[in-house]
């Protein structure tokens, strides 16, 4: 094999490997001194597509994976049957390449050269790999690859991103993933949010994990944590990233984390899956092998042209899965924190020409009640993550909110000005209606200090009405957008805190009435109008 046929089209593969690979051509002449168990070569084939994934101008030093996909070869180096000086040769090489990329800002000359000796270091250890002339192929054009990127390292320029961007930090709360061992796939999946996570959610796969869905309604009260987009847009990059917690230690097949952006349209019910959408997943670097205890993996993917609808609910699922399928996988379920990014370009208009996007969702239903006059007389208070039902007066007149919510908004950086507002309600099944019902939602400015909601001027609108009848698990959603005229004509100010209110109302009503449903948002802004 043409060590310069760097083409990624020439990438061969076996993975995952058996007996059979892990043994020496007897055809041909390449010399043969280092064993690997077929897991060693599923782990180190796959360390190898990381490295070249991991050396791209989109990851800056000391930002990217690269430290931490060197601390999982190492894992490997000292389970490999080498001479004592070759495995001092080896760790030597990676810690120097480590050190290099951590104090440098942006990639140094040192950084670069001490990621090529390991690069080298690991082309000759693939020529004296005991194993199949392909597999040993197919390892040398990978290290090639990561060679080939790497000389285009300093002479190219990090992507420029641009757009909205939305953060769902996860707020250092506990991720808890899982995946099946027969079949490699993802069991159970986290959603990220701004300064929180959801519960484990059972998640499905149709073929891969690429096709995994999520409900996000349940008979234990749901995880509603999909936002309504409020505009449409083109997602142009994500980033996600996983930090591993204490004493974990990997001695089954490699795990790989996934990051993925899932969708379900406006008209959905509740109960309705959210798919993943093709194209927005991330596979953070490295997988998962040896002690990775406090490790970090991460990913990004850039030039993205994925066209988001407006009124498309959206989530940033957590799984994990292995590529290689055993009994004896240990473990099945990690434990970590972590996060992510989305950046979002409006159509067809200048990047800066729209300001942020305010996610909301209700977690929990809320319920809405209205007198025997048909006027409202509990709301549903929605931020992002969180819901409480609350005393109603009169449209106009404030409201009194549960503190908690405090830890669920988040104050506006600068003035902006609201262009329009995405909502949408799913009624829980079971529930019957015996007249039509009016459901209103208006946007609220919410104030820690006395945990006070204002309503705002201009932006209360209807969905469209809640016709008699019983509900089921398949009856469509409520849905709206509300964009707000004229433009400019409803501004905030840096510190506000925006919420959102749900109510119900019937004027020829004749008793009380009682409904519940799963609501959610989407607030978008931009700067405001000379």
């Amino acid at each position: 094999m043409d060590r310069n046929d760097s083409s990624k089209n020439a990438l061969i593969s076996s993975r995952p490997h058996n007996a059979d690979h892990c043994k020496p051509c007897k055809i041909t002449k390449k010399p043969c001194l280092v064993t690997f168990t077929p897991l060693q070569a599923d782990i180190f084939e796959g360390l190898l597509d990381d490295l070249a994934a991991a050396i791209q101008n989109s990851f800056v030093p000391p930002a990217g994976p690269l430290p931490s996909i060197l601390k999982v070869l190492q894992n490997l180096i000292v389970e490999l049957p080498l001479t004592l000086n070759a495995q001092a040769n080896l760790l030597a090489a990676t810690e120097m390449a480590i050190n290099a990329y951590q104090q440098s800002q942006g990639w140094s000359s040192a950084a670069v050269a001490s990621t090529q000796i390991v690069l080298t270091d690991l082309y000759a250890l693939s020529l004296v790999a005991c194993v199949a002339s392909t597999v040993k192929d197919g390892w040398v054009i990978r290290v090639r690859l990561a060679e080939t990127n790497l000389a285009g390292i300093e002479s190219g320029v990090p992507p420029v991103i641009s757009g909205t961007t939305l953060s769902f930090d996860g707020g250092n709360e506990t991720m808890v993933l899982s995946f099946n061992p027969s079949t490699g796939l993802p069991t159970e999946g986290v959603i990220a949010g701004t300064g929180f996570v959801s519960q484990s959610i059972p998640v499905t796969t149709t073929s891969g994990v690429a096709n995994v869905s999520i409900v996000l309604a349940d008979n234990l009260g749901g995880n509603n944590y999909a936002f309504s987009m409020p505009r449409a847009g083109t997602l142009t990059s994500m980033t996600a990233n996983f930090n591993t917690g204490n004493n974990l230690v990997v001695n089954g097949p490699p795990i790989t984390v996934v990051a993925q952006l899932c969708r379900a349209l406006p008209n959905d019910s509740p109960y309705t899956p959210f798919v993943a959408i093709p194209g927005a997943s991330v596979q953070l670097l490295p997988s998962l092998s040896g002690n990775v205890s406090a490790i970090e993996v991460s990913g990004s993917l850039t030039g993205l042209n994925i066209s988001l609808n407006p009124e498309d609910r959206l989530v940033l699922l957590f799984t994990i899965f292995t590529a290689t399928t055993s009994t004896t996988a240990d473990p099945t379920t990690i434990v970590g924190i972590g996060g992510g990014t989305l950046t979002i370009e409006p159509v067809n208009l200048p990047a800066d020409s729209f300001g942020p996007i305010i996610p909301l969702a209700s977690h929990l239903p809320v319920t809405l009640n209205f007198d025997a006059t048909g006027s409202p007389i509990d709301a549903g208070v929605i931020a992002f993550g969180f819901s409480s039902n609350e005393q109603f007066t009169s449209f106009g007149l404030p409201i009194i909110v549960n503190p908690l919510i405090n830890g669920f908004t988040s104050p506006i950086t600068e003035e902006q000005t609201i262009t329009s507002i995405a909502a949408y309600f799913g009624v829980e099944s079971n529930q019957t209606l015996e007249q039509p019902i009016n459901i209103f939602v208006q946007l609220y400015r919410y104030t820690p200090a006395n945990s006070t909601a204002t309503p705002i001027p201009d932006t209360v609108f209807l969905l469209s009405a809640l016709q008699a009848g019983t509900f089921t698990t398949t009856s469509p959603g409520l849905h709206f957008i509300f964009t707000v005229l004229p433009f400019g004509s409803v501004n905030v100010n840096p510190g506000d805190r925006l919420i959102m209110v749900f109510t119900a109302q019937n004027l020829t009503a004749t008793s009380g009435v009682s409904i519940s449903g799963w609501a959610s948002g989407g607030i978008s802004l931009a700067p405001p109008f000379p």
